[in-house]
């Protein structure tokens, strides 16, 4: 049959991403004229292995079946916003799963056969899930493979080998992810460990994690659950990937069912909002196998499950995003097959239908030699067993869609996600570059005196301000150690201390906060998050003397920093929590705010809104001149020595 509708949703693709680069580049030249959408909910759904072609084989197939020449379109297809995504990884030109999971998940490309591993260093990277968590988001993932494996591991887990299933499936409860659903662990099944499976599933329990096999399961458990995951129903299939669609049983757990139950669980209306992470993983599995009938049925599965967070879309249009795309192509899969103008879906019936023959269920009749028949058969053309690395669909709707289309990289979606939420972007290169710096560089030790913070405290010279002290330590063997970061929040610093606390430093100088003030959280939440640093750092090294310092005031006169705007009162309010909390933990308060303000502590009689930083020791109103230090320094040096 003649494939009108393909032609004409190619046509239409076209002229949908020249349509929207000339909307999106009109839209930046007017950036600030108009308030952004801001998205509260978020969906990512990733097709594994699905092209444009595996969604134009389905919707050909709904249309042949109804006997006409044309396309039955997807529900997700027909989202306004639509775009092209490359995906090579960082090692190769044809990406893998666990590296294409890496870029969706962080941003950052990563090698074949890693999970989210920065390429250059070994560094483990932040993925957009942990970024999300710690801005008090809820966070869901869930996949209708196992949930240790490749796509569902890109963000939660770091590994160097993805096949470490069970070594990746041991940090999901680390997560502290809300929900996690669909197959089980594979992690179960590692052959060196005869008790893998209790190893996991004590650790899970360990976390505080009830496990829920089967819907009805998880509606009884639900409401006494902190944080769920939702397993198949029967433990011979607890830890097994989800039934694919032709051999799937009623009653049995339906990657839809997924999707409704972590809505129902993350969803609270006074809430900040939630991310949940789905993944239609055997629309891959089936394209391995070059298995058209299969393709077909996982998409239609995978849709369905896209609909569950449609409907959720329609009652918040608003504040909801949903993206659709894929991790990579899988199969080179071609509509159409040597000469000719035609091919004819409807030979995959029996296949697909389960009514092959009396004596072959569907999933027996899917031999090797029976699918390259009916490939044959219904001129469909298959170039490869494995993966392409032809750019993959990408499909939105929702607050901040149109940041999704024309031609994109996978690692613009996670940075458009976090655009679209109004949050702080992920971290940067620098951020993982200075982070391996630290690693290479010679372990602290109890001779150290360590700076700890953000790009306030990496932009001082410390050692050059206390020559002196340098000079004492180097002698001990020891030295000042900048261990400040640009961008780095309360949380990431957590995330670093295995970096110092092991070498049990001297001191350690702590300043951190801008950053959580720019990411919405409440005083209380930056205040308790700074804290339970400190309270860390004294636990593990508790022979180090801890000095923690008090945020700088901020000007936003210069209006450099959006995400700041309107909280200079906030800063105020914080440090008063801090000295508190300071002298309950019997920690040394450095109040540094008042000798950073215009005059002085003469302001701190003003409203917090007006105390702001002196304009002549900053070029942005939140960064320092060396002038700035100076007064910094000379406030410290007596703790210092």
């Amino acid at each position: 049959m003649e494939f009108r509708g393909f032609f004409r949703r190619m046509t239409a693709l076209a002229m949908a991403v020249l349509l929207v680069f000339s909307t999106v580049y009109a839209q930046e030249k007017n950036v600030g004229e108009t308030k952004p959408e801001k998205a509260k909910y978020v969906f990512l759904f990733i097709g594994d292995g699905m092209g444009l072609a595996h969604v134009f084989l389905t919707e050909a197939y709904l249309a042949q079946k109804d006997g006409k020449i044309s396309n039955t379109p997807l529900g997700f297809a027909k989202f306004p916003v639509m775009g092209v995504a490359t995906t090579y990884s960082a090692s190769n030109i044809i990406t893998c799963s666990s590296a294409a999971a890496t870029a969706l998940a962080s941003g950052y490309k990563a090698n074949n056969g890693t999970v989210g591993i920065y390429p250059a260093d070994s560094i483990p990277l932040t993925q957009i899930s942990y970024k999300l968590k710690e801005l008090g988001y809820k966070i869901g993932i869930m996949t209708s493979v196992t949930i240790d494996h490749a796509t569902p591991a890109g963000f939660y887990a770091h590994s160097k080998k993805r096949g470490n299933y069970f070594e990746i499936a041991m940090q999901l409860p680390e997560s502290g992810f809300d929900f996690f659903g669909g197959g089980g662990f594979q992690g179960t099944r590692d052959k060196e460990r005869k008790d893998a499976a209790e190893q996991i599933y004590n650790k899970v329990s360990e976390y505080g994690y009830t496990v829920a096999l089967g819907v009805d399961e998880y509606k009884a458990k639900k409401s006494g659950a902190g944080k769920i995951i939702l397993l198949q129903d029967g433990k011979k299939r607890r830890d097994s990937s989800l039934r694919p669609v032709i051999g799937r049983k009623d009653g049995e757990l339906t990657l839809a069912q997924v999707v409704g139950s972590a809505i129902d669980f993350l969803y609270e209306p006074d809430g900040k909002g939630f991310f949940i992470m789905c993944e239609g993983g055997q629309i891959d599995w089936e394209a391995h196998s070059n298995n058209a009938p299969g393709v077909i049925t996982e998409t239609i599965d995978f849709d369905k499950a896209i609909s569950v967070a449609y409907e959720f879309y329609k009652q918040h249009p608003e504040e909801t995003l949903i993206v659709v795309t894929a991790d990579h192509e899988t199969g080179g899969l071609a509509l159409g097959r040597e000469k000719g103008y035609t091919f004819d879906l409807t030979v995959f019936n029996d296949a697909i239908n389960g009514t092959a023959t009396e004596e072959k269920n569907a999933q027996n009749y899917l031999t090797k030699e029976v699918i390259d028949t009916l490939n044959k058969k219904a001129r469909i053309g298959w170039s490869t067993k494995s993966h392409t690395g032809i750019p993959v669909p990408v499909f939105a709707i929702g607050a901040g869609s149109r940041m999704f289309a024309g031609q994109i990289d996978n690692t613009d979606i996670p940075k458009n996600i976090m655009k679209a939420m109004d949050a702080t972007p992920l971290y940067t290169d620098h951020y993982y570059k200075r982070k391996a710096v630290f690693d290479m560089d010679s372990p602290i030790t109890e001779n150290d005196i360590v700076f700890l913070g953000n790009s306030l405290t990496e932009g001082g010279k410390w050692e050059t301000y206390f020559p002196d002290v340098q000079k004492a330590l180097q002698k001990k063997g020891g030295a000042i150690r900048n261990r400040g970061i640009v961008g780095d929040t309360f949380g990431g610093i957590d995330a670093r201390l295995d970096q110092i606390l092991p070498g049990h430093p001297k001191k350690i100088f702590f300043l951190t906060g801008a950053n959580d003030v720019s990411h919405n959280l409440t005083a209380d939440s930056i205040a308790n998050g700074i804290i339970n640093v400190v309270r860390r750092i004294k636990k593990e090294s508790p022979n180090t003397k801890i000095y923690l310092q008090s945020l700088l005031p901020i000007n936003e006169s210069f209006k450099r920093y959006r995400l700041l705007t309107g909280k200079t009162a906030m800063f105020s309010e914080i440090n008063a929590k801090l000295e508190k909390m300071a002298k309950e933990e019997k920690v040394t308060f450095i109040n540094l705010y008042p000798l950073m303000l215009t005059n002085g502590p003469a302001d701190l009689a003003l409203p917090a809104s007006e105390q702001v930083l002196r304009p002549e020791i900053t070029r942005d109103g939140l960064h320092i001149t060396q002038e700035g230090y100076k007064i910094w320094a000379d406030a410290i040096r007596k703790y210092v020595k």
